[in-house]
């Protein structure tokens, strides 16, 4: 039960960064803006939309398989009824799966326009916000209503900064490729990388200030980092981050440049690293989806 969870999870959480992340990157990012943000977009988009509510009933079967005690029953009629109709979880999965239809609708039906990005960022961004219910978010209340607001506000943005950077970051990728093929022109793609380096700042800044606030929260002292499963994975998920910012750093400090002054294979070799990027990424991903799992005192 577990195991589908963390799964449903992990390739939920992926799914909903590409449908905040394109958007964003569309908008924020891209030269070309919504109507060529970047290439075969509007496919992968529409395949994360179908992955997100497929994981989303994942998820949802394994939450029920774990209320009624196994897989025998977590299917029966009045197991699902209690579980989507009785629990905090059921209800705003049911409020998730309404925005997800909606999104949907929107990515198969809209053309591109600022206006159809604009709506599917918010949509997008309130499905993820909408993450902190069903995590972690609400543990701020057993030091006081003032120290819970703060830190459901702080996950709320954790989640969003987080999600936009990984999903923005493979379309970055997607124009590097391009570029490498001769499919997008050098200068389009240094333009690109300018424009998602001067955001990637303020991004990584609001990650690293929301990530203190929930660990102050969430761990009781700094023993329970070695000493708890809980801890101990969130000094994995920091490691993994901490390789993230190391390789953002690495591309705009020394790859960048290098591409500003058409040093030969410079576009290639930052492409594979955002490739790698993109990789690690998804592991910090799949320690967040187990992290969800995990209760943070022992």
């Amino acid at each position: 039960m577990d195991e589908l969870i963390i799964a449903s999870r992990a390739v939920h959480f992926a799914a909903l960064a590409l449908l905040l992340g394109a958007p964003f990157f569309r908008l924020a990012v891209s030269p070309h803006g919504s109507a060529r943000g970047w290439p075969a977009g509007r496919a992968i988009e529409l395949a994360a939309a179908c992955v997100a509510l497929v994981s989303g009933l994942g998820w949802f079967a394994g939450v029920a398989a774990t209320f009624a005690g196994g897989w025998s029953d977590a299917l029966a009629p009045d197991i699902l009824q209690a579980v989507a109709f009785e629990t905090r979880f059921g209800h705003l999965w049911t409020a998730r799966l309404i925005a997800l239809l909606a999104l949907l609708a929107i990515q198969a039906l809209a053309r591109p326009s600022r206006l159809r990005d604009g709506a599917l960022a918010i949509l997008a961004a309130a499905l993820t916000a909408s993450l902190v219910g069903v995590g972690h978010g609400m543990t701020g209340a057993g030091h006081g209503p003032f120290v819970a607001r703060i830190h459901m506000a702080a996950d709320i943005v954790h989640l969003l900064c987080a999600a936009a950077w990984i999903g923005a970051l493979f379309c970055l990728g997607q124009i590097l490729r391009r570029a490498v093929t001769g499919g997008e022109t050098a200068d389009a793609a240094g333009t690109t990388l300018r424009r998602f380096s001067g955001l990637g700042y303020w991004v990584v800044a609001l990650l690293l200030m929301t990530g203190c606030i929930n660990a102050v929260v969430m761990v009781p002292s700094p023993a329970s980092l070695f000493v708890t499963d809980y801890g101990q994975a969130l000094v994995w998920k920091v490691a993994f981050a901490l390789v993230l910012v190391a390789i953002a750093i690495h591309n705009r400090v020394v790859l960048t440049p290098r591409i500003a002054g058409r040093e030969p294979g410079s576009l290639r070799r930052l492409w594979r690293s955002v490739v790698v990027e993109q990789g690690v990424a998804l592991l910090v991903l799949v320690i967040v989806a187990r992290l969800g799992t995990i209760h943070p005192v022992p």
